[in-house]
């Protein structure tokens, strides 16, 4: 029977290996959001009405049947939400500015689609959108068995109607309440049942991404706007998620292990120079990273779950996607495997290789699609264009300050070059002018920025904390790293 590629990929990589389906190019932040909330509140919220006032229109201006104002305005009045004077023209102001409100992160569409994740921070907001929110879910889960102090931090925020966006919309919202399914069992998740397990290298990385998580919660409990908290654990989510995929890797593939690309963030102003070029190359090689998982893990499922020979390979039918048979350009992709595979001493990976190639070209989202989305929504990556797939690690001020904040204790006080460290410990992440950055760049493949430019990378950080007072130059020279209460 041939191989069905899609198959195989949700249920045995995305279920059982990784946690959660990196496979879609629609992913945002609030999706994220939205799955990591009623992972901790463990349920959704019935969100119709909300819905039907919030979206009004569609792109081509169409109003959708129970949407239009009239049969708003009258379902309100009969619910005495609305004041009497209310009249369909300061309705749909109302509706115009709740959408700007609600969807500023364009996460709401029609509720009939189950799709809609909601700019939000209370429990009622929580619904069933079913795009990506399993990434969400899956963040929930590290955060529970690290026992991490921010899921009180989430619980209690989701709990209380005290921020100016609930109140608003309290007229909306619904008590009735569905109890939540995870999209998949973490018990079933390998890297949660191995954890204990795992090589040296991801292990370390993972225990202090799990530390960030506690000095994270530091800050934000300090914080008196629960919405500010909700965003930046949002935002550390999503460079959660990126990590872990970029990790996969060196958690699973035998000859790579204990090898983690490092992520080198870019603070120069020239898009084309030698750092700019470096932090591009560390997201490229970031994304093959992921490619030889997949394909190590499709030549494992061959080789494991279904026994088979490279001589029945060879005579069975072509793999199938979504049922189907594959187009022309993925049989040519297909029959080069085969090919290959006589010549060479790892025939199973050159087949997975083939598959996750296949899987790439006909697939609506993919692993890499997943990542820079939700890199560049996250102000992980630049530059912010679909149509340029080529990416760097350059931040925007929101993940710059979650990432300091994971770091450095609220009142701490450090050098620039003991953040570096931190950075490299916690994260993965290079800047430059450390002793060994120019080294363990070099070790990983990326030789496209030397130690001067390092060192100027490293000089225009120190510029851009300073310009977001989080450090200055003391009188000795040194310069000071300082995150107040």
């Amino acid at each position: 029977m041939p191989f069905r590629i899609e198959e195989e990929r949700e249920r045995e990589i995305e279920r059982k290996l990784i946690g959660f389906g990196a496979n879609t190019r629609s992913v945002k932040p609030v999706h994220i959001a939205n799955g990591l909330f009623r992972a901790i509140t463990h349920h959704t919220t019935n969100t119709e009405l909300l819905n039907r006032v919030t979206f009004w229109q569609k792109e081509n201006g169409q109003v959708p049947k129970g949407h239009e104002h009239e049969i708003i305005l009258e379902r309100l009045t009969k619910k005495k939400s609305v004041d009497q004077e209310i009249n369909g023209s300061d309705l749909a102001r109302f509706r115009l500015m709740l959408k700007g409100i609600l969807n500023a992160d364009e996460g709401v569409y029609m509720h009939r689609d189950r799709m809609e994740s909601y700019s939000a921070g209370f429990k009622d907001f929580v619904s069933e959108d079913r795009i990506a929110q399993d990434g969400g879910e899956f963040f929930a889960e590290w955060l529970n068995r690290h026992r991490s102090p921010l899921v009180s931090y989430i619980q209690t925020s989701l709990e209380t109607q005290d921020d100016v966006i609930t109140n608003l919309c309290s007229p909306l919202l619904s008590a009735e309440t569905k109890a939540y399914v995870p999209a998949i069992n973490p018990s079933e998740v390998t890297f949660f049942a191995q954890y204990e397990r795992l090589p040296e290298t991801p292990k370390a990385l993972w225990d202090s991404l799990a530390h960030s998580s506690q000095i994270l919660h530091k800050h934000i409990t300090r914080h008196p706007n629960k919405l500010f908290g909700l965003r930046l654990v949002t935002l550390f989510a999503s460079f959660t998620l990126i990590r872990y995929l970029t990790s996969l890797e060196s958690i699973y593939v035998p000859n790579n292990k204990n090898q983690i690309v490092p992520f080198l963030l870019d603070f120069s102003d020239n898009s084309s120079g030698p750092i700019a070029r470096a932090s591009a190359m560390s997201y490229i090689l970031s994304c093959q990273s992921i490619s030889r998982f997949y394909a190590w893990a499709f030549g494992e499922i061959l080789r494991t779950k279904y026994r088979y020979t490279v001589d029945q390979i060879l005579n069975e039918s072509p793999p199938l996607y979504r049922g189907k048979e594959l187009s022309e350009d993925a049989q040519e992709i297909w029959q080069l495997a085969l090919n290959e595979m006589n010549q060479s001493n790892a025939p199973f990976y050159v087949c997975g290789q083939a598959m996750y190639d296949i899987m790439a070209r006909e697939a609506e989202g993919n692993p890499i699609t997943y990542l820079r989305q939700l890199g560049h929504r996250s102000g992980l990556l630049w530059p912010p264009i679909n149509t340029q797939p080529t990416k760097r690690f350059a931040l925007q001020q929101d993940m710059l300050e979650v990432l300091i904040r994971g770091v450095i204790e609220p009142g701490e006080s450090i050098s620039l070059s003991a953040l570096q460290k931190r950075f490299w410990h916690h994260y993965g992440i290079i800047i430059g002018g450390g002793v060994d950055d120019e080294d363990l760049l070099v070790n990983a493949g990326i030789y496209q920025a030397d130690k001067t430019a390092l060192t100027e990378n490293r000089d225009e950080f120190a510029t851009r904390l300073s310009g977001l007072d989080l450090g200055h130059m003391l009188a000795d020279g040194v310069f000071q790293v300082t995150v107040e209460v």
